[in-house]
């Protein structure tokens, strides 16, 4: 996408190493002990002896300047059969996420990863060898679909995770129903003592009738809420997310206090604007709010979160959308390879704190920046 901060995919020439898989990109020929993905090789410009030997420890390689210059050694990426190339983990990156599957037992009105129905538990497998070859000292997200599907896999994953890469801080994207079995979730929290893991886990109504609307699925609430209960009972760090919206917006205050009152081992509350991807955008006009028009409500809730110890967190807005006192809840939360900033905050005072804008947000989905300095 043109003008966003870091670009993530690039097309490969028919020259350059174009197999399918999951690799190691190394700008260094030196010789690496690492077993968890194949390696492959990249240079700027063609070197035709520079990997000639039968010994090389490289599968093939890439000659791209672009790309050469856009990532670090070791970094892993995935070529599909179309010979296009995405960085998913990177040392340059401002957020790490990786992509585990892509089924999910919800239906959410707004998800930006509309699920799929085929078996893909070998993306677990892959995403624990990426993390185990990339060695991150810091966090990377989790994400999906719904990670936790397939169970007992999944809990295997972070025994692997927790044993090959310990410094590697997880953030794991789940909905949380699965967590509404306690045998299953006290399995989940004994690989958990070991690791430092967080699981966000969204909550969109005080009500069951408006969060099975949202998320497109009857009884998910009751499972949702015993999950987070559960996981909190025990010992497993738990982040509420909520997303406003024209169905929910008015009970933010009331998820808020119903969060304090309910749940135990909270470590934070997100309040994250809806991005305009993936079915949000087919059903924007019916769920879309401007932060303007519940400024009020936003402050309640901030300011309620501050008071019970809730951690408040807002997520996904430019700053100029928010009321000047919660401000300093506003996270630079965007991912780069999907944030931009439009030319009209060129001259901002505050674009180096901003989160800015979503690349998806152009055209008719566009929310234009306000003058506040």
């Amino acid at each position: 996408m043109n003008n966003v901060i870091r670009q993530d995919t690039f097309a490969l020439s028919v020259n350059s190493f174009n197999e399918s898989g999951f690799y190691q990109i190394r700008k260094s020929e030196r010789e690496y002990f690492n077993n968890y993905l194949k390696q492959v090789f990249i240079v700027e410009a063609d070197e035709p002896n520079s990997t000639d030997s039968s010994a090389s420890p490289f599968i093939g390689v890439i000659i791209n300047k672009l790309l050469y210059d856009s990532i670090d050694d070791g970094d892993i990426v995935t070529i599909d059969k179309f010979g296009q190339l995405r960085v998913i983990l990177t040392r340059r990156a401002n957020h790490n996420t990786i992509l585990v599957t892509e089924r999910c037992n919800n239906l959410c009105l707004f998800c930006s990863q509309p699920p799929r129905e085929e078996k893909d538990d070998w993306l677990l497998s892959y995403g624990a060898l990426a993390l185990a070859a990339f060695q991150f000292d810091g966090e990377i997200g989790i994400s999906g679909g719904e990670p936790l599907l397939y169970g007992n896999t999944f809990t295997k994953f972070l025994e692997f995770v927790s044993q090959h890469t310990p410094k590697t801080r997880l953030h794991v994207l789940t909905n949380g129903r699965a967590l509404s079995d306690l045998e299953f979730t006290e399995r989940v929290a004994s690989k958990a003592r070991s690791m430092f893991i967080t699981f966000g886990i969204p909550l969109y109504s005080v009500k069951a009738s408006v969060h099975d609307y949202l998320v497109g699925k009857n009884g998910a609430f009751s499972e949702t809420v015993r999950g987070i209960i559960n996981a909190g009972n025990s010992g497993i760090s738990v982040e509420v997310r909520f997303i406003p919206t024209q169905k929910n917006i008015a009970e933010l205050p009331l998820v808020v206090e119903y969060t304090s009152r309910v749940f135990s081992n909270i470590v934070q509350l997100s309040i994250m604007n809806l991005e305009a991807t993936g079915w949000a955008k087919r059903n924007w006009k019916d769920l879309q709010c401007e932060p303007e028009d519940y400024q009020d409500v936003l402050k309640k809730a901030v300011r309620t979160a501050v008071i019970v110890g809730l951690q408040p967190r807002l997520f996904n807005f430019p700053l100029c959308h928010l009321p000047e006192c919660v401000r300093e809840y506003a996270v630079k939360s965007i991912s780069d390879w999907k944030n931009y900033y439009p030319s009209e905050c060129t001259n901002c005072q505050l674009q180096d704190i901003c989160g800015g804008y979503f690349s998806s947000s152009r055209g008719s989905y566009h929310q234009q920046p306000r003058r506040i300095i």
